[in-house]
């Protein structure tokens, strides 16, 4: 993954731990402040490696913080240098999700190294937009929760996100709507 996805994760430990306890968190568990270039891309194993450390120091599981990292990912990207790129994803949720691969698209673009994941559409009604999501990379779906729920707060909307299945060709997650929109 890119430094970037590093740098969002050192904030929000900061955020939660203050600049002394995360000093001390890289280096009680090693971590090199070499591993935070934003540009750089770093090995999956590495990225684990700091969720796993910050999970530890936090004491929470590593499930339940990459679905807070998922949330925080969102409002991150979007005031981000790539946030221009995010905001002309869509004004809702529905037209986001519809261009996501487009977006990373662009992203891919201009970072040649990455492995972005692909997003598709299964189902959209009033209430629930059901999404598969398609990945090289293994062990982050609660991440995606996370962002799924942290999109639904960036654009104003109530409601849920479940992982339904998992399947060979990817997973599917649920968006059920409880807001505004959902009673249209």
């Amino acid at each position: 993954m890119y430094g970037m996805v590093h740098n969002a994760a050192r904030n929000m430990a900061v955020d939660a731990l203050g600049n002394d306890e995360w000093a001390l968190l890289l280096k009680t568990y090693k971590l090199s402040p070499d591993q935070f270039i934003s540009n750089n891309n770093y090995s999956d194993a590495v990225t684990f490696e700091i969720v796993d450390a910050i999970s530890e120091r936090l004491g929470v599981g590593t499930n339940d913080l990459l679905r807070a990292f998922g949330r925080y990912w969102i409002e991150y990207a979007a005031t981000s240098p790539f946030g221009v790129m995010f905001r002309v994803g869509g004004q809702d949720i529905r037209s986001f999700l519809r261009n996501l691969n487009r977006m990373h698209a662009s992203i891919h673009a201009t970072m040649p190294g990455s492995r972005m994941p692909s997003f598709e559409v299964l189902l959209e009604t009033n209430s629930r937009i059901d999404v598969l999501y398609v990945s090289e990379r293994i062990g982050l779906e609660a991440f995606v929760e996370g962002l799924f729920s942290g999109l639904l707060h960036h654009f104003g909307e109530n409601g849920e996100v479940a992982h339904l299945e998992s399947r060979t060709d990817g997973d599917v997650f649920s968006i059920l709507l409880s807001g505004p929109r959902a009673a249209a």
